[in-house]
């Protein structure tokens, strides 16, 4: 599973939108980030580990390392 779609899955399961998500983040970094701006990352697989944490931040989620 892709982050794009493991993102998604979040999303709904909290019932949020990445519009909602991108307005939060803009909000919280004093900068203008947009739906377009993150919907492009995620598709393209350009998003950086920093920018994911920020969104499962937005989410109540965080990413943990465990030793398989």
């Amino acid at each position: 599973m892709t982050i794009r779609n493991k993102i998604k899955a979040l999303l709904a399961s909290e019932d949020l939108t990445m519009k909602a998500v991108a307005y939060e983040l803009s909000k919280r970094k004093n900068k203008k980030i947009t739906l377009d701006t993150l919907s492009k990352k995620l598709v393209k697989d350009t998003i950086k580990y920093r920018e994911v944490e920020e969104i499962l931040d937005v989410l109540g989620y965080k990413i943990t390392i465990e030793k398989i």
